[in-house]
């Protein structure tokens, strides 16, 4: 798939509580890139004070969606960034196919994704780990119906972008039913990273 360059620019999809962020930070130490989490570059910028930050910063506080033009202004500079220092590995971008769409559309390849590692966890699943955790942390957010709603906009949403990435034969999948260390081991396998 990838022949003898080595994947150093991630993009990870998967549905909620398949273990996506925690995957992510155990994939940037082996292939020395950076972690970008999507969440977390928008949560600095809002704290920053920079006018993007100043723009973002009320919608977090009202728990809204960031809208995409933002969103992609804000993950367009870290990865940019990032790019030039080695890679990354992002993890809740993109989300829509707009986003994907606007990401190829601003990246030329040297910037732009290697691949899209989608780790395959069932729903039902997914729905059990997120439960489990909302008990463990008490977590109000995550409810049964709140679950049940991120699960859907995955499969509405995230659908078409998983299918495009497909299409231009950058996709591997890998189940991710297993313990993290495993799930990391088949990912970097199928990269072909030792």
């Amino acid at each position: 798939m990838h022949g003898a360059v080595p994947v150093r620019r991630l993009v990870l999809l998967a549905r909620p509580g398949a273990g996506k962020t925690t995957q992510a930070a155990l994939l940037a130490r082996p292939l020395g890139v950076a972690h970008l989490s999507t969440g977390a570059l928008l949560r600095d910028e809002a704290a920053s004070g920079s006018s993007l930050g100043q723009l973002i910063a009320p919608v977090l506080e009202r728990g809204d969606l960031v809208a995409d033009e933002l969103v992609v202004a804000v993950v367009a500079q870290h990865l940019e960034a990032a790019a030039a220092a080695g890679g990354y590995v992002l993890d809740g971008f993109p989300r829509y196919l707009a986003q994907d769409t606007a990401l190829a559309e601003r990246f030329p390849d040297a910037v732009g994704p290697q691949a899209a590692v989608l780790i395959d966890v069932p729903a039902e699943e997914c729905r059990r780990r997120l439960l489990a955790r909302a008990a463990f942390e008490r977590r109000g957010d995550d409810t049964a119906g709140t679950i049940d709603h991120r699960l859907d906009l995955f499969e509405n949403d995230l659908a078409p972008v998983i299918e495009r990435y497909e299409r231009r034969g950058l996709l591997v999948r890998v189940d991710g039913e297993a313990d993290r260390n495993a799930v990391t081991g088949r990912i970097l396998g199928r990269l072909g990273v030792p």
